[in-house]
């Protein structure tokens, strides 16, 4: 299985993804992208957060960047 990396960025700061995840597909890691949104986004603390400007960049093994997927500005 491709190994996939899930950076998480916005304007002005990068957390990159280390470790990875074995996917079977782009559709799964795309599946794993809105997961990792999801879940990031989760707790009353981040209610103030300005998610504009975030992202998930996924990456190959090669750390080659196959796409992007944005943060919406709230989950509700």
């Amino acid at each position: 299985m491709p190994r996939f990396f899930f950076d998480v960025v916005d304007a002005t700061r990068s957390m990159p993804d280390e470790a990875g995840l074995d996917c079977r597909d782009l559709g799964e890691a795309h599946h794993q992208a809105c997961a990792l949104i999801e879940e990031a986004m989760e707790g009353p603390e981040t209610v103030r957060v300005d998610w504009h400007h975030w992202r998930v960049e996924v990456s190959d093994e090669a750390r080659r960047l196959l796409f992007t997927v944005p943060f919406p500005q709230r989950i509700d």
